[in-house]
């Protein structure tokens, strides 16, 4: 019998668990930090590609049937009036701390040893081969292991291109003219990055901000603030928010890199494998993940050392997999660097440039 231990039990190292566990053998030890439900600065949102990766995993109807169904997008920029763009591709809003519950709820229930409440300090290694973990619940020896525990992730440093991105969110209940559609705003105040509005019911939205921190600039309560003023002053003159506010640091990379030695694969946020313009992460995480847990089961079925060479592949498969994605990202956000997205919206009421402006965004 192997054991596998996976550093994380967000989307990545839930779905790296799942795939394991189709590998006759194997024992999947899925650590997490932190007890379920835990919050998230994230917005939630299940984009067309992660409702499919969901499928993949047997989750796709559960989800649906309980997500807030998205249908539009509404995009503005430079404080203009947002333009409403709807097509066939389906989203979903399910509450990010209910999500990553059931992911890991589900990754136990197909066989994973979920242990909630384990820090993992460090990967143990002897003459360059991975021989164990050690936790704050003590040492445990491993044949491998997945890193998937997110952008602060010490635990396989590497020189990855990208940037970390700063995020902040609160909840909100009472705010107006709630819809089907997802609200994306490319604001002065975070340009060449976005504040939203994502629905999570009728009733109830996040809101938030992602953007680059400059030296001398706002910080990110003032940032947040201007933000929600600006935009929604008037929408939620009689909206209450709901708990505190939250921020997180996100990885972002347009190349994954370097993703594998002996021993080890890295999914998700921990190999920044983050779209570099809209933060887009729990398909990036989920769909790593899976080939993450795919390929490390191939190699330990075939009763092979998972040795460097042998998991040095993974990083290629996950480029093919997210590549065109993570570059059409950067260029997006070459674009919104300029006024030409301005310009683009303030033409959208044309069918052919609502086209374009769909592909974009559906393709980020």
């Amino acid at each position: 019998m192997k054991r596998v231990a996976i550093i994380g039990a967000g989307p990545a190292g839930s779905a790296a668990a799942i795939a394991l566990r189709r590998t006759a053998g194997v024992e999947v030890v899925l650590l997490e930090r932190k007890t379920f439900p835990r919050a998230k600065a994230c917005g939630s949102g299940l984009s067309p590609w992660a409702l499919d990766t969901l499928d993949d995993l047997g989750l796709g109807r559960a989800i649906r049937a309980a997500a807030y169904p998205i249908r539009a997008a509404l995009i503005g920029a430079g404080l203009g009036a947002p333009v409403e763009l709807r097509s066939r591709y389906q989203a979903a809003i399910y509450l990010r701390s209910d999500f990553d519950m059931l992911l890991a709820r589900e990754a136990a229930r197909r066989g994973a040893d979920l242990r909630e409440g384990v820090r993992v300090d460090a990967l143990a290694r002897h003459a360059g081969r991975l021989v164990g973990v050690s936790t704050s619940g003590g040492d445990l020896e491993v044949d491998a292991a997945i890193v998937c525990n997110g952008a602060t992730s010490t635990l396989a440093p590497a020189s990855r291109p990208g940037r970390t991105l700063n995020a902040i969110m609160g909840w909100y209940e009472g705010v107006e003219g709630i819809s089907d559609a997802v609200e994306l705003y490319f604001d002065p105040v975070v340009k060449p990055y976005y504040g939203w509005l994502f629905p999570e019911s009728p009733r109830r939205v996040n809101i938030g901000i992602c953007y680059a921190p400059t030296d001398g600039g706002p910080n990110a309560l003032e940032r947040f603030e201007t933000f929600v003023a600006t935009r929604f002053g008037r929408r939620a003159r009689h909206a209450t928010r709901i708990g505190r506010l939250v921020g997180h640091p996100i990885a972002t990379t347009y190349r994954p890199a370097a993703l594998s030695q002996h021993g080890t694969l890295v999914a998700g946020e921990a190999g920044r494998l983050v779209d570099p313009v809209t933060a887009e992460g729990i398909h990036h995480a989920m769909a790593t993940g899976l080939i993450a847990g795919e390929m490390l089961g191939d190699v330990l079925a075939r009763g092979l050392e998972p040795t460097a060479e042998r998991l040095a592949p993974h990083t290629a498969r996950v480029r093919r997999r997210l590549g065109a994605g993570l570059w059409t990202g950067q260029a997006l956000l070459a674009v919104t660097r300029t006024p030409v997205l301005d310009w683009a919206l303030r033409f959208a009421s044309t069918r052919s440039m609502k086209s374009v402006l769909t592909w974009a965004l559906a393709r980020a």
